[in-house]
């Protein structure tokens, strides 16, 4: 008896102790780890955008150099980030980028709450888009200098961030290609755009797309976007008034094929700057994570051990030099 009271004793230890790992994971992932010098000298601030459309409100952040600052700002950039993360992962680039003058902009998708909802228009795939154009337009209603309008708009997104990003301006989703493109990849390829359950997303899109409300594009001047995802569902074609695009992408993304990013580099004149990320995988752009995360989180590890910071600090640099020659000389 003794011994059968011992061995569920370090069960329920044992149980307890891994329950405490996975809520503490899940608070660390919600809250990363902020460096303190990233956002110093900064006006960092929040609002709610409100989604009508999707029946919900979004948090949304603003990086931007202080008021006593009297340097006029020299544009607006809008930042999208990856499925299922939070504005502030992206904040390494937006903090670089609102001390080199700009006015930075990203709201939290909630792409999850979203896909729980049962509302097809709040699918990520033709939700984000509807967010980047509400977030800009409740960034114009709280300046009450009303200076922001005058200035050009600029975009930034990372994987699924992208996607939105470039959907949301000038390159048209293309969804409907989805199922014949899958139909040429080897099984098991692919998995990004082929699992079936992404296919059932998209075909719940397209059955309701004659209805679905078309949120109105973006005009942005310039766009930067990292390991962008579904672009084989994207029109990439070159049109003669299309905005510099700046591309980076991991040498060894998992998800993201480098090959792909390096023929679409080639294939159109429009994307003035590729990037390839030496040793890099898919999730190089996020914040290096704490114990436990850096254990079993998948967004935490990377195909080499690498030191993230140093890679994004010159990535930002990089998007800063791109949106000050595409952006603001244009």
């Amino acid at each position: 008896m003794r011994g059968r009271w011992k061995k569920m004793s370090i069960f329920l230890i044992s149980t307890i102790v891994m329950l405490s790992i996975i809520v503490l994971a899940i608070f660390l992932l919600q809250r990363p780890p902020v460096d303190p010098a990233l956002e110093k000298g900064l006006q960092v601030s929040t609002f709610m955008v409100d989604d009508t459309t999707g029946q919900t409100q979004l948090k949304a952040q603003v990086w931007q150099l202080p008021p006593e600052n009297e340097t006029q700002p020299k544009g607006v950039i809008l930042v999208s980030h990856g499925f299922s993360a939070t504005a502030g992962t992206m904040r390494v680039y937006a903090a670089q980028l609102a001390r080199a003058g700009y006015v930075v902009a990203a709201v939290t998708h909630d792409d999850l709450s979203g896909l729980r909802s049962g509302l097809v228009e709040n699918d990520p795939m033709i939700a984000r888009q509807r967010h980047l154009q509400l977030l800009l337009e409740q960034l114009y209603a709280n300046d009450a200098q009303n200076t922001l309008r005058a200035l050009p708009v600029g975009m930034l997104g990372y994987s699924l961030g992208g996607y939105a990003a470039l959907t949301s301006t000038a390159f048209p989703a293309q969804l409907d290609k989805q199922a014949a493109f899958c139909e040429t990849q080897p099984r098991g390829e692919n998995i990004l755009l082929c699992n079936p359950r992404f296919g059932q997303r998209i075909q719940a899109i397209l059955s309701q797309e004659s209805t679905a409300s078309t949120p109105s594009l973006i005009t942005a001047s310039a766009i930067a976007v990292f390991a962008p995802a579904y672009t084989q569902l994207i029109d990439m074609t070159d049109q003669e008034n299309a905005p510099p695009i700046f591309l980076a992408n991991g040498q060894l993304d998992e998800y993201i094929s480098p090959t792909d990013m390096e023929s679409l580099a080639q294939s159109h004149r429009y994307i003035k700057a590729h990037k390839e990320l030496e040793d890099a995988g898919h999730y190089v752009y996020l914040p290096s994570c704490p114990w436990p995360l850096s254990i079993f989180m998948e967004n935490c590890k990377d195909p080499k051990p690498i030191e993230r910071a140093p890679k994004q600090t010159a990535l930002a640099n990089d998007v800063v030099a791109f949106f000050d020659e595409n952006l603001v000389t244009q």
